[in-house]
Formats: C-alpha cells, structure tokens, sequence
C-alpha cells in the first residue's frame, strides 16, 4: 500500500497549519452532527483535526488514512491530549473492510484526492446506520468554470489531486448514492496565491508551473475560476454538507 507522497513531505506543515486546525469549514461541519455519537469513522483523517474534534462527543472515533506521516502526526495530537477513544488504521477507504456500521463518517478536505467518488459514496452508504449521517467538507469547483480550470491548477500545484465537484455534481452523486440532504453550506474564503499554494513553495518547481498556468489564461478564464489578476487572489469555495441515507 503506497503512502501519498505529497502528504508524506509535508505531513509536518499540516499538522501546524492553523486553517485545518480551526478553519471556518470545521466548525460548520461539525455543527452538522450530533452532540452525541456512538461510533464515528474519519476517513481520509490526515493530522487528526476532525477525530480530534469527533473524540469529544463520540464513544469511539476510527481514524483512517493511507500515509504514515500524516498518521503519525494525528497520533500525536491524540496522544498530547491524553484522548484514549480515537482508534487509528491506515488503509485506503475502497479496501477499508470491518463488521462495523457507523452513526457518523466524516471526511473533510480530501474528497478530491479520490478516483471513484460514486465508490466512496457507496461505500459509506455502505458503512452507515439507516440513521447514521455523512459529513464532508471539500473544495468545490465554481459553475463557471467551464474549462475545468480549477482542476487543472490544483495538480500542478499537487499531482495526487484528482478532480473536485461542482455543486451539482456534488449533489447528484450523494442521492444517486442514496442519500438524501439535510443540510448543504458554502464557505467562501478570499486567499492570496501564495498562502493557496502552500505548503508549496512560489519558487519550487510546482509553484513555477502554477504560474506558467495562470499566466498562460486570460482574465475571463482566471474570473471564471475565481481568481483575480490584479490583486493575485483567489476566492476559495468550500461546500460543506451533511447528508443521510435514504430510506427505501
């Protein structure tokens, strides 16, 4: 099983980045759920932010990722902490296999990162308590980025990115999975491209080619996918949303 090389070089800066510590999405996402949970899963948990947050009203987090790096550094926020109710495996979420079922799987900030979102869907339809709930927060692509744009920068700047959702692409997969929506937020957050590319260096080879890209656009393809040329800044859109299964 591979580990993610780009989380594995920078598993460290994550673990102090202040956005994913506390960023806005994580608050919405967790006010989506119940003050009280049984079982929780977190899948694709990187540094730990959300089992961290999930161990405070949970009996008993499960806290999977694929890299080792970002496993260690989760393990010892955990441990800081003195938490003794977060469980952590690594494994990828398609082969993820237990006689468990769950009354939350959270994922935030890595749905991108996956080739076979209908799988992902699936699998925690799968996963779920009829009761249960899905909670994710993830980058989302504007509706007028026509070209894909967006897409296309985000890996040159991280070639393990896969492909973010529109919203209604977002939408359409969750209930053809089964879900119904009990709640959808988009959080919108005004960035510059330096603190965008981060942990990414400006000048590193993958910051080079960002540039070469948005350069390469015009101001009507750059406002299309929300960035401002003139003050190099980008909107950042983030749909957060908490959905349940839904019953035959």
């Amino acid at each position: 099983m591979s580990d993610n090389p780009f989380f594995d070089n920078f598993a460290k800066h994550y673990s102090k980045s202040d956005s994913h510590r506390s960023g806005n999405d994580l608050r919405i996402l967790m006010s989506l759920l119940p003050e009280r949970i049984v079982r929780a899963l977190d899948v694709a948990t990187g540094t730990g932010f959300v089992a961290f947050e999930l161990s405070k009203r949970s009996e008993h987090v499960v806290a999977l990722d694929l890299t080792e790096a970002m496993l260690n550094e989760a393990k010892k926020l955990i441990t800081s902490n003195k938490i003794t109710n977060v469980e952590f495996e690594k494994s990828d979420y398609y082969s993820y296999s237990t006689f468990l079922k769950f009354d939350a799987i959270t994922n935030r900030r890595a749905l991108h990162h996956f080739d076979n979102k209908e799988l992902f869907f699936k699998k925690s339809r799968e996963l779920l308590n009829e009761d249960g709930i899905l909670a994710i927060s993830d980058m989302l692509v504007p509706d007028t980025d026509k070209g894909d744009l967006l897409n296309k920068l985000e890996r040159k700047r991280d070639n393990t990115h896969v492909a973010a959702l529109n919203e209604g692409e977002f939408m359409f997969s969750l209930k053809s999975a089964g879900f119904r929506i009990i709640k959808s937020v988009i959080d919108k957050e005004q960035i510059s491209f330096e603190k965008w590319l981060s942990p990414v260096e400006t000048n590193s080879l993958n910051g080079i080619e960002c540039k070469k890209l948005i350069n390469s656009l015009s101001d009507d393809e750059l406002k299309s996918m929300l960035y401002d040329r003139s003050t190099h800044t980008m909107t950042k859109q983030r749909i957060i949303v908490a959905a349940a299964p839904t019953i035959s």
